[in-house]
Order: structure tokens, then sequence, then C-alpha cells
């Protein structure tokens, strides 16, 4: 495992913003080596986790749900969403925009909400992104996910920010002003 002395603080930290964590064979058989997502609960298995950054990343697709529909969420979390968002639009004759940004931008802002857990807790980037992730196996220098980030042009920092979990910042501080201090500080964690 890459960097596993940054397991136990991101572990805390999604406890601490009211994430279940649990240890064991659960995290076996997900998306991402190691994690995996059961009912909204994160599911990990230190033995076959290749890096605890992937922890982070698959909290971020959750968290940019509103808390209510956690429990909807597994696996496949990108197709849950989905079907939340498809649920509810029948349901109510229009959709929702904070599940359609969840369903079009997830990605995008659980990578950015990724980053900047990690800068919160002081860690390395590189336990988020090291060799193999984001399929990413082989590069020189910076990650290309981090420089991405980093260069202010990566689209989950203006979905952050128009979600109100962050200021705008980057490229996109000229499209914008929520008042709030910008990427990567946060504001909030989680939506609700």
């Amino acid at each position: 495992m890459y960097h596993p002395e940054a397991l136990d603080p991101i572990v805390a930290f999604l406890r601490g913003i009211g994430m279940q964590v649990e240890y064991g064979e659960g995290g076996r058989d997900g998306f991402l080596p190691g994690v995996n997502i059961h009912a909204g609960a994160i599911h990990v298995d230190p033995e076959t986790l290749k890096g605890p950054g992937d922890l982070l990343h698959e909290a971020g697709h959750i968290i940019v749900m509103p808390r209510q529909y956690w429990p909807l969420l597994n696996r496949n979390v990108q197709t849950d969403i989905d079907n939340i968002l498809a649920e509810q639009t029948a349901r109510d004759g229009v959709a929702d925009p904070l599940l359609t940004r969840a369903a079009r931008q997830g990605e995008f802002m659980s990578q950015a909400w990724s980053y900047a857990a990690v800068q919160h807790l002081g860690l390395p980037q590189e336990c988020l992104f090291f060799p193999g992730s984001y399929q990413y196996h082989e590069y020189e220098g910076t990650h290309p996910m981090q420089a991405w980030i980093e260069q202010g042009t990566h689209f989950g920092l203006i979905n952050l920010a128009q979600a109100g979990f962050t200021g705008y910042a980057g490229m996109f501080a000229y499209m914008g002003d929520n008042g709030l201090a910008p990427f990567p500080q946060m504001a909030k964690w989680t939506w609700d």
C-alpha cells in the first residue's frame, strides 16, 4: 500500500464528518481494490488497498449527495446516483439540481474534494495520487490529476464552489464570488 501511515488519519477524518467506515473483508470486490461501499458505508480491506486516498475518493462520491440518500449507495455508486436521479425526476416531474450535479459532475467533485481533504489533513498528495491511480500508471514528476487540480482548471473546483463547499479558485475565480475562502479551503465537507 502506498503511504499506509495516512490510513488512520483518513479513517478518523471520514468518521469525524459522519461517515461510517468499517474494516474487513467487506472492502474486497469494490470498484477500487480494497475499498467498497455498502449502503452508504465505506468498507476497507487494508490487505488489498492500494492507497488510503482511495477511501477519500470513494467517500467523495458519497458526500456529493444529500445525506438522506447515502444508505442507497453501494459498490457502483455512479449507477446508484443515476437511478436515484431518475426516480426523483419521474416522481417530481423535474430533476433536482443537486442530484443532477452529483450525477453529472460527481467524479470531478470527488477528485477535488479528496485533494482538499488531503491538504486539510496535512498528508502528502501521493497518498491520493500514486502510480496507477486515476488510470495513470506511468508519468514523470507530479501526477497528472494532481497537476490539473493545482493548475486551477479542474472542473471539480467550480462544481464544489457552485455547490457551496468552497470558494471559487483558479481560472474559475473570475466566474463568481460566493463569499467563501477559495479552494482548497472548505467551508463544509458534506451537503448537510
